[in-house]
């Protein structure tokens, strides 16, 4: 055979089983080896300190964000500030000083808590399992939340309405009636298809009330810890 037919014919075997070949799924992009936060942190302010008493500050970015602004599909929901979902608790004690919430006290092996300050972002509160990080919260343990201002993942914000959200989400949420007030309440989820993590909005009366993400079956509990 020709020389140049026998390499025309290898050539086209070739081809024919790459495109026989599926191709390989879509992935979402890995979080960043030092993820940027939602939003700055801060040390914990005393009653003297004037940052105690001063308003949060959004982020350039926050003033042009509206009902309009499209969603963000490269947010990864694995993260808050520097904060991994997954990582020990015990690696990152030395980050703090923690508040805790006092779940936990005097149970062993397996316990429930809830943390905030240390490294985590102002305004983030983070659950830990077994002294593993679960999920983050945008809520702080004494439950003050209507000061908190920064947005959380893909820009939702606390008061944001349900509409803005969908919006500000990727498509394919979903919606179940709340636990305890479905007349006025649902949550709204939505889980990343390329892994075990996700995002959850409690909503009443029309308005984001709560929001919390991270492993899938902590953002499924209804009281966290509780």
């Amino acid at each position: 055979m020709n020389p140049m037919l026998r390499q025309g014919s290898a050539l086209l075997i070739v081809v024919g089983l790459t495109a026989c070949t599926p191709p390989d799924p879509p992935v979402l992009a890995a979080a960043p080896a030092a993820p940027a936060p939602i939003a700055p942190a801060r040390a914990p302010a005393s009653n003297d300190d004037g940052v105690a008493n001063r308003p949060f500050e959004d982020g350039p970015d926050a003033a042009a964000a509206d009902d309009h602004a499209p969603a963000v599909v490269s947010v990864a929901l694995d993260h808050a500030g520097e904060v991994l979902v997954g990582q020990r608790f015990s690696e990152l004690e030395a980050d703090g000083p923690w508040h805790s919430a006092g779940l936990s006290d005097g149970l062993g092996k397996g316990a429930c808590e809830y943390y905030e300050r240390g490294s985590l972002p102002e305004g983030v509160s983070m659950m830990v399992e077994d002294d593993h990080v679960q999920r983050f919260d945008l809520d702080t343990i004494d439950g003050s939340s209507e000061a908190i201002a920064q947005p959380g993942p893909f820009g939702l914000r606390l008061g944001m309405s349900r509409d803005a959200a969908l919006r500000h989400l990727p498509p394919g949420s979903t919606r179940t009636p709340h636990a305890y007030d479905p007349e006025t309440g649902e949550y709204l989820t939505w889980q990343d298809p390329g892994s075990d993590l996700a995002i959850r909005l409690e909503i009443f009366d029309g308005v984001i009330s709560k929001l919390y993400w991270g492993a899938s079956g902590a953002v499924e509990l209804i009281e966290g810890c509780a």
